[in-house]
């Protein structure tokens, strides 16, 4: 048998893919629900994302679980205009169109970015001249003053990419977290020309998601594994090898397996790990987490005078007085997301730059997401919906240097056979990579207990 140590998304994608190969496993996770940061509520006509609402189409292992579970008829894609804006100094200004990751790719688009100054506007039209570095690796903040001025990184850098993962870009890693950017900069002509050469975008955006929420993913793949594979409220305390065999030891007695892979975050990991491989627990206990939480706002329509046409907004931090991180115009963004009549926005706090803001109390929370979001739309009337969704020690910071630690960690566990990891702390950016590498760890271990070690 197979032990899954975790029910995040991915574990049951680990999961699925021991039960489609007819592989005995057991999936331990010591929460009483299944599914980690997804989470989906329906509240009077509202549908809420307490976590991630999305999955990026251009990795497509997402998309593919989701026909394979039968929910390929169910996805959908986001509502045009699909804009977001940066908030500057009260201003929400428009990203330019084409543009990948807040960089324009086309000159009409780089002129008219208003979010930019004239100069900074010049200086970015200047990257092609700059020469690549020979580095490693380098903080995400590092690589924007680099490639495209100084101006660049508390404007797009900060707010977007840092606020993509709730992180400091003077720590992030570039090579990591955006590597197309950093192989673009690799190819002859540097990143802005590479990144104009992709071709056409999709036509019906970079995400999809699914009619219900993203909880029905987390739905479909449980009622597919077999009856009594799962067991919730179970959590676990150490790892023991033996000569053939795992001792797992929980808090309900001692689970035998033959293989073990670990999808839990990596601090939990370290634990777990500190007594058959010190040097590993350390790897995996660099790994920082951050803490974070959003804020469902629902409100009429008529009580919103912003046409909120677009996904929503960041805050540029440096150049704004809000506490809010970001606003998604959710019921903009996704059909079917508030009754006839109601706007469901988002708003999000915490992060590296403000850690305390998840253990503020409901009310204050609430209140902070109503003023931010009030003030930058013009709102007057109160909310008809607030729900307020934390999330501590959940969000993994890929730092600079965080593929060559994953990689020694790679070369520690081979020590220990029939043990892997897998998820958002290890090599996962996303849903659709965490699903990939929890299959990938379900098939490794399918192919070590059936054919043995390498």
């Amino acid at each position: 048998m197979i032990l899954i140590i975790g029910g995040g998304i991915t574990g049951l994608a680990a999961a699925f893919e021991l039960a489609r190969r007819d592989v005995p496993f057991l999936l331990l996770e010591k929460s009483q629900r299944p599914g980690g940061l997804i989470r989906t509520e329906h509240v009077d006509g509202f549908t809420l994302d307490a976590g991630p609402d999305s999955l990026l189409a251009l990795k497509p292992s997402a998309i593919r679980l989701c026909e394979e579970i039968g929910l390929g008829s169910r996805l959908i894609s986001s509502t045009p205009p699909r804009t977001a804006f940066v908030l500057k100094r009260g201003r929400l200004h428009p990203l330019p169109s084409p543009s990948v990751l807040g960089i324009p790719t086309g000159l009409a688009a780089l002129a008219g970015y208003s979010l930019l100054t004239w100069g900074a506007r010049a200086r970015l039209a200047l990257e092609p001249l700059v020469p690549p570095a020979e580095v490693a690796d380098e903080s995400v903040a590092a690589f924007f003053e680099r490639r495209f001025g100084r101006a660049t990184v508390s404007l797009i850098a900060e707010p977007l990419l840092g606020g993509i993962h709730a992180g400091r870009v003077g720590e992030l890693s570039m090579r990591s977290l955006f590597p197309r950017l950093v192989e673009a900069e690799a190819k002859p002509g540097r990143v802005l020309r590479n990144l104009r050469s992709r071709g056409p975008a999709d036509p019906d955006g970079l995400f999809r998601s699914l009619r219900s929420g993203m909880g029905e993913l987390v739905e479909a793949l449980v009622t597919r594994l077999p009856a009594g594979s799962i067991r919730l409220g179970a959590a676990v305390e150490s790892l023991t090898r033996g000569s053939s065999s795992w001792s797992v030891a929980t808090d309900a007695g001692t689970v035998e397996a033959a293989a073990v892979i670990l999808a839990a975050p990596a601090h939990a990991a370290a634990t777990l790990l500190s007594s058959l491989d010190p040097a590993a627990a350390q790897i995996c206990a660099t790994v920082p987490y951050v803490s974070t939480a959003s804020i469902a706002l629902g409100w009429r329509r008529a009580d919103v005078p912003h046409p909120l046409a677009g996904s929503g907004f960041v805050v540029a931090r440096r150049h704004n007085a809000l506490r809010i991180t970001a606003c998604t115009w959710v019921s903009s963004k996704w059909p079917g997301r508030a009754p006839e009549g109601h706007v469901l926005l988002r708003a999000f706090v915490g992060g590296a730059h403000d850690p305390h803001a998840a253990a503020l109390d409901d009310e204050e929370l609430v209140s902070t997401a109503v003023h931010d979001v009030s003030a930058t739309l013009g709102i007057a009337a109160p909310p008809v919906l607030a729900r307020v969704y934390r999330w501590p020690d959940s969000g993994a910071q890929h730092t600079v240097g965080h593929r060559a630690r994953m990689a020694a960690l790679g070369e520690r566990l081979g020590s220990l056979p029939g043990l892997s990891v897998a998820g958002a702390g290890f090599d996962s950016i996303g849903i659709p990579d965490c699903i990939t590498h929890g299959r990938r760890a379900a098939a490794a271990a399918a192919d070590y207990v059936t054919m043995g070690p390498p």
